[in-house]
């Protein structure tokens, strides 16, 4: 039984902390009004769904149009005319994945300048597409295409190329990096629910804190040992955009990583991490009417609801409208702790003859009782061994405690085509997020699990407003192309935020004491500013292509300023100002000795926002120009038609700061003078190497070393919060059951160092996740089961923050849903 510290507040007295408590209500009551809206509009072209618009599952491999198209023919039901003739000498990429009919046949006859038009009666009759329908987009980005989305590969998990920032869209075989796109297929299949759930697949990519419960306490990752919160993520290219804490998979077309710096491509990141990038693509209404509605069980007892509807309008479909709503509610996997989300996104785009129009708007609001707790992190103190996971399923938050997020943003971004060679681009956008967190924080005192906790209020707000714009083209000199491309943007960032702390309170690591309610907490809603950032940034980037395009050699240079001003939260007064800046240069090459291999190498640099000295240094509020973080980087990739791969080799310098002995005694001066040095082997697997089983993985190797430490007393050891072997490989599998699919997860981390001195470890875990989904073949319908951590294991999934807390795996949990669509 829990000690018992004090006695617990009243349930009137709890109620006082947030007052919105009936926040679940009053987001079905936004919902449901938003539905009565938009639900009639869109169901203006198509009050049902035909044969053609329902979706199934395909596993046609590459082959002769005529053939491909008989069988696709067969299997959707459909009478295509004009295949024989028109077919004859052209070859189909052949069809992997869920598809309606209208979207198959397009995937189907991509590269073979046919169309498949709709008849009256249903059937479809074979074209060829007119000479000057396919030129432009072949003039403008030759083997490119840095404005359509790259289609999906073979297996539907993973896409054949992703955005390289103002590089634009780049097929994988083409970019000098190491790259992957996951798609709306995989997360449907998988039921994700965080970009955590997506970094699960790739082995460069650590999940160093997961939104607990319910996307709320917020994800973070380490992508080849470096840190990227969720508020470094970008939307469609533009940083500041979208949530701070948490994304919902829901409203996610496709997730693009980046590993490795990428100041060049995409400008410092609001935080100015380093590690990568990741970048959402938004869901766009296709040339098929959608509307699905998804029921959603989710253990212990939560119940949810998603919609997500689509429509095209105009003679030539120019007009596009999306959405996507999300209603979550009720008890978490933890005992005592309950969760609700709530999501409403609309994307909106228009295709015109010559420019492009995209404009993105959501809500979110997620929010957690009894939330934190080991979850967020456990801290050790010095010379503390490590304990034992405890039970992930137990309470260790108090009943009171409960975090709040609240999210708005907006983006508009258009393309105009001065030529068939040139277009320039231009975007908008800002978000505006608002956090209460009322926690407690634990430290585990000594080697007998006493435990030190004390209540804290830290709420804060980011509102943040970004702005692009660039011109890209293509000119020939000779044989050779030159793709040029010139980038402008910029961040503006205000921020604030309060903190409030109470006594400590003694209990037991394995009996966590209860803890009343805060009372003498004002716990004040008007968060003052503490900051304001803006980072501006031109850059320039040559793609060279030489051999036919198979060299590709791409140069460029970012030019960066960052400029912040701090402020005191009482008096409203500036207590510091930094104005730097820096060039970070990029040179990347690709050799393409067949269209099957792909050798690829960079040099790329990082630059973060700079440090500033602490207040308690002798050198307080001393500023350093943006640090560079180095990268070379080599690697092989490997397409084999319907199944691919790569192997990368890199080695990434990031300073460090380190601290100096000062005029006097007892004083310290704080300097950027350290250095971190991270060395790693990445082995990654994709595609459908059967027409039944998909494979999507792989295994990273890195050596995170500690090179110039204090007085070199670390030097040689291994960086703190980073594991050195990171593997994972999902599996799935069409079953001989028209209609069954299969699938499992296997995710293995190696153990983390708590600290420099490497005297202390978390040990290495793995977790096994399953899975299945059944589409009814007369009904369109799919139901899918989904079991994480299936074994219920208990583990310090990664250390982290500071003093390296301990952050406490999640349980077992069953996530349930059946999707139909109408």
């Amino acid at each position: 039984m829990p000690q018992q510290c004090t006695v617990l507040p009243s349930a009137s007295t709890a109620i006082r902390l947030f007052p919105r408590r009936h926040r679940a209500l009053a987001l079905a009551v936004h919902l449901a009004a938003f539905g009565l809206l938009a639900t009639p509009l869109l169901a203006l072209p198509a009050m049902a769904q035909t044969t053609q618009q329902q979706t199934r599952q395909y596993a046609i491999p590459a082959g002769p149009v005529s053939t491909v198209l008989n069988r696709f023919a067969a299997e959707a039901g459909v009478f295509i005319s004009g295949a024989g003739e028109l077919g004859e000498g052209r070859e189909s990429p052949g069809l992997q994945g869920q598809y309606s009919v209208d979207d198959g046949l397009e995937r189907l006859l991509s590269g073979t300048s046919l169309r498949a038009v709709r008849q009256g009666d249903g059937s479809y009759r074979l074209e060829e597409l007119a000479a000057d329908m396919a030129l432009p987009l072949v003039e403008v980005t030759g083997a490119r295409t840095p404005n359509s989305l790259p289609i999906a590969y073979f297996g539907g998990q993973v896409a054949t190329g992703g955005r390289l920032g103002l590089l634009g869209n780049m097929d994988i075989m083409d970019a000098p990096f190491n790259i992957a796109s996951y798609t709306s297929e995989l997360i449907k299949s998988q039921q994700a629910r965080s970009m955590a759930d997506i970094a699960d697949n790739d082995p460069s990519v650590q999940v160093a804190l997961r939104g607990r419960g319910t996307n709320s306490g917020g994800d973070a990752f380490n992508i080849r040992g470096f840190t990227l919160s969720n508020g470094d993520i970008s939307l469609n290219g533009m940083y500041g955009v979208m949530p701070l804490n948490t994304i919902s998979m829901e409203t996610v077309e496709r997730v693009e990583i980046i590993k490795g710096p990428s100041t060049l491509l995409n400008g410092v990141s609001p935080r100015g991490q380093v590690g990568g990038a990741i970048n959402i693509v938004p869901k766009r209404a296709s040339n098929t009417p959608l509307t699905e509605i998804s029921t959603v069980y989710h253990s212990d007892s939560q119940l949810g609801t998603h919609i997500d509807t689509g429509r095209r309008f105009g003679e030539s479909n120019q007009l596009g409208i999306r959405f996507n709503g999300v209603l979550r509610d009720g008890d978490t996997a933890v005992d005592g702790q309950s969760s609700s989300l709530g999501v409403a996104a609309l994307g909106i785009d228009y295709q015109g003859d010559n420019y492009r129009f995209s404009a993105d708007m959501g809500y979110q609001k997620d929010s957690v009782d009894a939330a934190s707790g080991f979850g967020s992190g456990l801290q050790i103190q010095q010379g503390v061994e490590v304990p034992t996971a405890p039970n992930a399923r137990k309470q260790t938050a108090q009943s009171w405690e409960e975090i709040e997020n609240e999210d708005s943003y907006a983006s508009v971004q258009g393309e105009y085509d001065f030529s068939s060679n040139w277009e320039g681009y231009v975007g908008f956008g800002g978000s505006n997020n608002t956090r209460y967190n009322l926690r407690t924080n634990h430290s585990l005192l000594d080697a007998t699990g006493s435990l030190a906790s004390f209540p804290v209020y830290y709420p804060d707000y980011v509102d943040t407003r970004s702005a692009m714009a660039g011109i890209r083209g293509l000119l020939t000199t000779g044989s050779v192309t030159h793709n040029l491309n010139i980038n402008l943007s910029q961040i503006k960032e205000e921020g604030g935020f309060l903190y409030e702390s109470d006594n400590v309170r003694v209990s037991e690591l394995r009996s966590v004491g209860v803890i009343d309610y805060p009372d003498q907490f004002e716990l004040l809603r008007d968060i003052p500013k503490s900051y304001e950032r803006e980072l501006t940034s031109i850059a320039a980037a040559n793609v060279v292509g030489l051999l036919d395009d198979q060299l590709l050699v791409t140069l460029g240079a970012r030019h960066q300023n960052v400029r912040i001003e701090n402020f005191d939260t009482e008096s409203g007064n500036r207590t510091s100002l930094y104005d730097e800046s820096a060039v970070a240069p990029a040179v990347g090459i690709t050799v393409k000795p067949s269209d099957s291999i792909s050798i690829y190498g960079n040099y790329i640099e990082g630059l973060d926002l700079g440090y500033t000295a602490p207040a308690t240094a002798e050198n307080a509020g001393e500023t350093f120009p943006p640090s560079k973080t180095q990268q070379l980087e080599a690697g092989i990739k490997l397409d084999l038609g319907n199944f691919g791969g790569a192997v990368s080799a890199f080695e990434i310098r990031q300073p460090s700061t380190i601290t100096l002995p000062g005029s006097t005694d007892g004083e310290f001066i704080s300097t950027q003078d350290g250095e971190q040095r991270n060395r790693g082997i990445e082995i990654n697997i994709f595609g459908q190497p059967t027409s039944t089983l998909k494979l999507l993985g792989g295994i990273a190797y890195l050596q995170p070393t500690l090179t110039e430490t204090q007085d070199g007393i670390n030097d040689g050891n291994q960086a703190p919060g980073i594991s050195r072997w990171l593997g994972n490989v999902s599996v799935e599998w069409d079953a001989p059951i028209s209609g069954l699919t299969l699938n499992s997860r296997i995710v293995k981390s190696s153990s983390q160092y708590i600290d420099a001195s490497n005297t202390r470890e978390i040990p290495g875990w793995t977790r096994w996740d399953v899975g299945a989904g059944y589409q009814f073949d007369d009904h369109p319908i799919t139901v899918r089961a989904n079991i994480n951590n299936l074994l219920d294991k208990d583990y310090w999934e990664s250390v982290g923050g500071s003093g390296g807390r301990l952050r406490l795996s999640e349980p077992r949990s069953v996530i349930l849903s059946a999707t139909m669509e109408f």
